[in-house]
């Protein structure tokens, strides 16, 4: 089709983006995709200004809107140079914010594409990397630290509703911006580069992923071990996170790549390194440690962390659902014993859920020996020495609730990395496409 002039083609390039369907995109919809013939044609709307970042494949601009006056950061990617497999990490990464609304995460204005670049017109952080930030300032408070991380919970759970896994979370991937809502605001966060990001199909084991990539010191032990995993690899580079922001340094440390994943296995947290772990609250220190366990069964979930103590303050009773399994159990078996008449006349029958000690255990084997040399053959009925023989029965069934089987398939073993850079595809480091340095949301020009 041929079109009257360059505007025509603009005005249908527009509708047609707008029409074509995109999978759970209904909150920003509106965003416009705009295919252009010649990139000229964006200096009509926007005013290009300083370089303020540049990467493998293209370079970061401060740009401002010539109708709104707003300010916004313009990522310029050639997609002749990046080539095929990173396009598509690039469409996967605007997909994926067409379908995100949320405070704390970075916005997607609009894009521009031509047939050798594309423009991505997002929110301008100027506040930089929380990485630089960090190396300037040391450590954080732990009441700033707790402002950043209930962001980060926010933001991260909101992408977990949706089924999408950031899978590259860290420092430098989290800038610091404006708060629209409270200019005094100077840790407002927005969550960046989704190049690595992914869409679930939902829950269960096939819907689990198997792709060895991400940034080595925040990894999972799950990624590591080359095991299926699922969203709970971010809430494990969130305890990565908040442990560094608390110290200045990562919890787990290595000379090589092979040594820091053997220790990231392990997971073992340290607190008596550094001294700064002395101020640091005990609900703190319980919150990096729900988040930083290597069973990602027994990891927190995003959603829970945001509602722990350490975050509202507020002292929960614990909801995990293997200590609920356990407690009913032991609150069933006490049921029935008290039913059957096994529990002797004064005694407490909730003393049925106490944990059997060592001491108590030798009294209720010499209690058993004692009844059953005292018993006459033939008589029936039940002793006390049925009472002793519950507890004992229900303490192994508790034991036995308590260390579930891990249920992840193993895959091949994880590949060695020349470095301690992104990984992905397994062997190749790859970088974020557009590394923005100091890239940073939108603000008015005043």
């Amino acid at each position: 089709m041929e079109y009257k002039n360059n505007s025509e083609f603009q005005i249908r390039s527009i509708k047609m983006a707008n029409k074509m369907p995109r999978k759970g995109s209904a909150e920003n919809s509106n965003i416009p995709h705009t295919r252009i013939d010649e990139e000229s044609w964006i200096n009509k709307y926007y005013e290009v200004g300083e370089k303020i970042g540049q990467g493998m494949f293209g370079k970061v601009f401060k740009v401002t809107h010539k109708e709104t006056d707003e300010y916004w950061a313009m990522k310029v990617v050639n997609k002749e140079k990046a080539g095929g497999s990173a396009i598509k990490l690039l469409e996967r990464e605007v997909a994926i914010l067409k379908m995100v609304d949320q405070d704390n995460i970075i916005k997607l204005n609009e894009v521009f594409e031509t047939g050798k670049k594309m423009f991505l017109v997002m929110e301008l952080c100027e506040g930089g990397e929380l990485a630089d930030v960090l190396r300037e300032k040391e450590i954080f408070s732990e009441s700033d630290t707790k402002v950043i991380m209930k962001k980060m919970f926010d933001a991260i759970s909101y992408l977990h509703k949706k089924d999408i896994v950031h899978r590259d979370l860290k420092l430098e991937n989290i800038l610091l911006s404006q708060n629209p809502k409270d200019p005094a605001d100077k840790l407002h966060i927005k969550v960046t580069d989704f190049g690595l990001s992914v869409v679930k199909g939902g829950v269960g084991h096939d819907n689990m992923m198997q792709d060895f990539c991400g940034t080595p010191i925040y990894m999972s032990p799950e990624i590591i071990d080359n095991k299926a995993y699922s969203q709970q690899c971010d809430v494990w580079a969130m305890g990565v996170i908040m442990y560094s922001l608390l110290c200045g340094s990562p919890p787990f440390k290595a000379n090589t790549e092979e040594e820091l994943y053997e220790i990231i296995k392990k997971g073992e947290i340290d607190y008596t390194t550094n001294p700064v772990w002395n101020t640091i609250s005990e609900d703190a220190k319980k919150c990096i440690e729900l988040m930083l366990r290597t069973d990602p069964a027994h990891r927190s979930s995003a959603s829970e962390v945001l509602h722990h103590a350490w975050i509202t303050g507020i002292q929960r009773e614990s909801r995990n659902v293997l200590d609920l399994m356990k407690q009913f159990r032991l609150e069933e078996e006490g049921q029935k014993s008290a039913i059957n008449g096994e529990v002797e006349n004064g005694e407490d029958p909730n003393s049925l859920l106490e944990e059997p000690t060592p001491e108590k255990e030798t009294s209720e084997r010499e209690s058993r020996k004692n009844s059953a040399e005292g018993k006459k053959p033939g008589s029936g009925g039940k002793s006390g020495s049925s009472q002793n023989s519950t507890k004992s029965s229900t303490a192994e069934k508790s034991q036995r609730l308590s260390t579930p089987g891990q249920r992840t398939v193993s895959k091949s073993p994880a590949p060695k990395a020349n470095n301690l850079k992104t990984l992905n595809n397994n062997t190749r480091p790859t970088t974020n496409l557009l590394s923005t340095g100091k890239s940073a949301a939108a603000k008015k020009k005043t």
